[in-house]
Parts: structure tokens; sequence; C-alpha cells
């Protein structure tokens, strides 16, 4: 199902490959990992290496807008901010060398003083570097190791990269500040599901893996622990779906409150050096928000045309996977009060 919605959006994006993995966040369990194109492992000869790899484990890439999220945490992680933080979004800063602007500056200039919710609603880069500025290079850096950024998650299948997480002795102010709005650490597709994953498990990170032990081997091969307070993560949640509700994003349900985020990040350059024009656009979320049943994270890799962004490209993959999710995995509605199939 993940596969049929990722082919439809490379033709009409026209873009080289997308991938999708849907993620049990209480225990760990990989529902569905899509990636697209696929091949015939009957006649793999008749394909190259970067055609059978699985990429969605083995390839980094700048998350973008989606780190955000991250960055919130790790500032309640510090006890820097909370759930009634305030920031005065300036729409532009200068961090080093780089002028910094929001996306929408140029059409809505300056917003003022901001709440969380503002911050996800309209994706501030200003108030993420801000958060991320509160903390020291060592509590940053700190915290995205909690979240297990710049290591393998452990995932029961070959190949999986561990990411780039530079050491903070190697940080400057520009990469700091660029760490909080998404760019400075690359990470993989299944660590984000990872990481946002012990969002929605109020605090608890767990051991991404495809296959079914016994309760013995789980003991042995998944490794659980808390890296959030339970309150702090409810209250990300909360300030997630309050963003997504407020806003016009596609992805939203009418039976569901989502907790989620779009990201859109420039995709760097093959020589290592700079970025290109070419963009990833993605979105990662978990509902039904009040009890979250799965985490769902949707990339498409350098899609073509006009208005290309997480919002345009990813959200609406996002929305048409979690309407099948919601009927294959029976979801119980928690938005609205109308019965449904006997269930309230």
């Amino acid at each position: 199902m993940c596969e049929k919605y990722l082919f439809k959006a490379i033709q009409k994006f026209n873009a080289p490959r997308a991938s999708a993995i849907v993620m049990n966040p209480k225990n760990g369990e990989i529902l569905a990992l899509a990636v697209v194109p696929t091949y015939d492992p009957n006649n793999y000869a008749k394909y190259s290496m970067q055609e059978m790899k699985n990429w969605a484990i083995s390839d980094v890439f700048p998350p973008g807008s989606t780190f955000k999220i991250i960055t919130v945490a790790s500032g309640f992680m510090n006890n820097k901010i909370n759930k009634n933080t305030k920031i005065n979004d300036t729409g532009k800063m200068k961090i080093g060398w780089w002028d910094i602007v929001n996306y929408d500056y140029k059409t809505k200039g300056a917003p003022g003083i901001i709440d969380l919710v503002y911050l996800f609603e309209h994706s501030s880069n200003i108030a993420s570097i801000k958060i991320a500025q509160m903390m020291s290079d060592k509590e940053f850096y700190d915290s995205l190791k909690l979240f297990n950024f710049g290591e393998k998650t452990g995932i029961d299948l070959p190949g999986e990269s561990a990411g780039l997480l530079p050491s903070p002795k190697h940080w400057d102010v520009a990469t700091h500040g660029a760490m909080g709005y998404g760019y400075g650490a690359s990470t993989t597709a299944i660590q984000m599901v990872a990481a946002v994953s012990a969002i929605a498990n109020n605090g608890v990170w767990v051991t991404p893996h495809v296959v079914k032990y016994s309760k013995e081997e789980e003991q042995q091969k998944i490794v659980k622990r808390r890296i959030l307070e339970e309150q702090d993560a409810k209250d990300i949640t909360s300030l997630l779906v309050k963003s997504m509700e407020n806003g016009r994003s596609p992805a939203k349900m009418d039976d569901y409150y989502i907790a989620a985020k779009t990201g859109t990040s420039r995709k760097p350059n093959s020589n290592g050096t700079g970025y290109s024009n070419k963009l990833y656009t993605s979105m990662v979320g978990y509902f039904p928000a009040s009890d979250p049943k799965v985490v769902l994270y949707v990339i498409v890799d350098s899609p073509s045309g006009e208005g290309i962004w997480g919002s345009t490209v990813a959200a609406p993959i996002f929305k048409e996977i979690s309407v099948e999710l919601v009927k294959i995995l029976n979801l119980n509605p928690d938005k609205s009060s109308k019965k449904k199939n006997n269930v309230i």
C-alpha cells in the first residue's frame, strides 16, 4: 500500500525515488518499510546497486524542518523551554556569516512574539535557532545523542548508516544554529522515525525492528530507554496537534488528531561541498495523537515542479497512506464523537 502511493508520487513529481516507514511507537515494530522504485529479487543482476539499496536505512540527508520537533524536545529536556514559552521571532537573523530568514519573511516580515504552536505551524527557522542557542553546544549535542542521532538504531536489517552528527568540539555558532532547524546533522529516515517515536511513546526510545521476536529474544535485542519526561512528551504532542489543527495541512484527518511536521531541505552536492538546487521533501507524524498507535514518515527525493515543499509533496502522500492505515489497523477515532462502526 505504501509502495502504491509512493510510486504514484514519483511519477507525478518526476522524482527519482521515495520512501515511507510505518512503525508502532510503543514496541518498535516496523509495520511497513517501502522504497520506490523497487526491483525484482529474482532478476537482481539486471539492477544496479543504487537501485537495490535500502536507502531508508543507508542514506543520510539533512532532515530540514522535521528536525524542529527534536530541537524543541531538546529544549524541554534541558529545562530551557516549556509548553508556554514565548520567543521573539525577528523573521531574520545573522548567525556567524550566514543570514537566516524564515521561509515567509518576504511576504510576512517579522511575526514578533510567538508561541511554540506558531513555531511548528509556520515552521519558524528563527525561533528554532533561538531555542538551539539557549542550550550550550554540549547540552544540545547530548540531547541529540539521547535521540540516537550519530548512532545506528540497531534495526535488524543490513547496511544501516549511523548518520552524521559532528562532535561539539567542531561546532561554531553557525553549526549550532543550523542544527536547530535541520541542517548541520545528517540523518537516515529510520533514525528520524525512531526519534519521533520516542515522543509518541511518552518519552521512551525503542529499537526499530522488522522481525517479530519472542519475549526472550526481545529482551536481548530490543532496547527501551527513557530519554524524555512523560509530561514533556505529552506537551510536545499537544503543541504539534494544535499546529496541525490551526493550519491548512493536506494531511489533516476528520476523525483523528495527528501530531506531525513537514520538512523541506536542500540536497547536498554529491562531492560533499555545498548544496544543489534539488530538495528533499518529507513529513513525519503519529496518530491517533491521544494514544499513538502508528508513526509514519514519508520522504521524496528531488521532486520537480512549482511550489515544491514538504507540505505540497510529502503531506498528500502522508494523508493517502494514513487513510489506509486507520482502516487496516482499525484505529479508533479520537476526534469525532460520531459513531463509526459502533466505535465512539
